[in-house]
């Protein structure tokens, strides 16, 4: 389950950022900021990452988990999985 969150989360980068999913985990150490994403290309994402995993609440996640893709992806995976 936890590998499916995580190409959730790549792939709607790499929608919102125009890079392939392949792009995106390559440079998932870099900051979202670093990517190109700002505040507003981020709430989009999450709102991609919802409306995929189906789910019933918003995403809440903390400053920590919005720094780079890998962390967005761990974040997501915590918050998903309870």
């Amino acid at each position: 389950m936890s590998d499916q969150i995580v190409a959730t989360v790549y792939a709607a980068l790499g929608r919102q950022l125009k890079l392939s999913t392949e792009q995106v985990r390559a440079k998932s150490d870099l900051s979202l900021d670093g990517l190109g994403l700002d505040s507003h290309g981020l709430m989009r994402v999450l709102l991609d990452i919802e409306r995929e995993l189906q789910l019933t609440t918003s995403l809440e996640l903390s400053d920590e988990a919005l720094e780079s893709s890998k962390t967005l992806a761990v974040g997501v995976v915590q918050a998903v999985s309870g």
